[in-house]
C-alpha cells in the first residue's frame, strides 16, 4: 500500500502544470501549420494560382488579405512573406520540439529558450500587421471588410499566444533572478 502512494505521489509530482500543458499543445498545433501548409506554400509559392490540391485550396481561402500567397516571383511584398514563412517553417518548429522536451524535462533552459521563441514569433506577427498596414493594406484584393477581418484573424493566434508565452517567460526569470 505504502508503494502504490509513493509511486501515486511521484506521478503526480511529475505530472505537468496545466499551463506547460497548453503550451505545448500550442506549440504543436503551431508546428503542425507550420510543416504542413505553410512548408507546402514555400514548396509551391511560385505555381500556387495552377494548383488544384487540399493545401492549395485552403491557402486559397487566405489570398483575399495577402495576395503574394498566390502571385510568383519576387516582388519586395512577397520576399517579406517568404521571408518570415521560411522561419517560421524552417527553424520555429525544430526549436518549439526542443522547448517541448526542455519543458517535459524541466530544462534550466526551458524559460530562456521560451522567451526567445516566443519574443521572435511575437514580432515577426506583429511586423506582418505594421507593413500591412503602412503599405494602406496594399497585398489585400479590396478594402472590404472581408480581407480585413481575415487578416486579423488568421494570425491572431500567433499574436497572442506568442505575447502570452514571452510574458510567461519574463515572469519566470524575473521571478527566478530578481527575487530575494
Amino acid at each position: 500500500m505504502h508503494a502504490a502512494l509513493t509511486n501515486a505521489a511521484v506521478v503526480a509530482r511529475k505530472s505537468l502544470p496545466l499551463k506547460d500543458k497548453f503550451i505545448i499543445g500550442l506549440i504543436v498545433c503551431f508546428a503542425a501549420i507550420a510543416m504542413t501548409l505553410e512548408g507546402y506554400w514555400l514548396i509551391f509559392n511560385q505555381v500556387m494560382e495552377s494548383r488544384t490540391d487540399l493545401f492549395a485550396n485552403v491557402l486559397a481561402f487566405y489570398w483575399p488579405a495577402d495576395y503574394t500567397y498566390r502571385i510568383p516571383g519576387y516582388p519586395s511584398e512577397k520576399s517579406f512573406t517568404l521571408a518570415l514563412e521560411g522561419v517560421n517553417t524552417l527553424i520555429t518548429p525544430w526549436l518549439s520540439f526542443l522547448l517541448i522536451w526542455a519543458i517535459v524535462k524541466s530544462k534550466p533552459y526551458r524559460y530562456p529558450l521560451q522567451l526567445g521563441i516566443a519574443t521572435y514569433t511575437f514580432y515577426g506577427t506583429l511586423l506582418y500587421y505594421l507593413v500591412a498596414h503602412i503599405s494602406g493594406y496594399a497585398v489585400f484584393a479590396s478594402h472590404d471588410p472581408y480581407p480585413y477581418l481575415l487578416f486579423y484573424l488568421a494570425n491572431l493566434p500567433w499574436f497572442a499566444a506568442y505575447a502570452w508565452m514571452s510574458w510567461d517567460a519574463y515572469r519566470a526569470i524575473t521571478r527566478r533572478y530578481c527575487s530575494g
